[in-house]
């Protein structure tokens, strides 16, 4: 079943500030979209994908496809009955893409095989 309104978040809007970890995943006009995010350091993924502002404590991190963040926020109900982390701040990169599966595969700087 998938959670389109993050209902798996509920349990946090208690409108204290909570840890989350997440992984960036895209720029999405004015938000980002992250994938597995985490309150307070428990193992289990609450949310497999959410969509946040992208604030200037996000774009300050200048992140990569691949990047874990941890951040502090509070999760709220929007308009639309969904819930979101918002007010995120203190946002640290706690780990780099791995640029190793790069699209590109660079095969050598022998240019001159198909001459020969």
């Amino acid at each position: 079943m998938i959670d389109i309104y993050n209902e798996s978040l509920a349990k946090y809007a208690d409108g204290d500030r909570h840890i989350f970890t997440a992984k960036f995943l895209r720029p999405d006009d004015h938000k980002g979209i992250f994938t597995e995010l985490t309150v307070d350091n428990e193992d289990n993924v609450v949310v497999k994908q959410i969509a946040l502002h992208m604030t200037k404590a996000f774009k300050d991190l200048n992140l990569e496809e691949g990047d874990v963040i941890q951040f502090e926020g509070i999760v709220k109900k929007n308009t639309r009955d969904e819930y979101t982390v918002e007010r995120p701040t203190r946002a640290e990169k706690i780990s780099s893409a791995d640029n190793s599966d790069s699209k590109v595969h660079v095969m050598g700087n022998d240019w001159d095989w198909f001459e020969k």
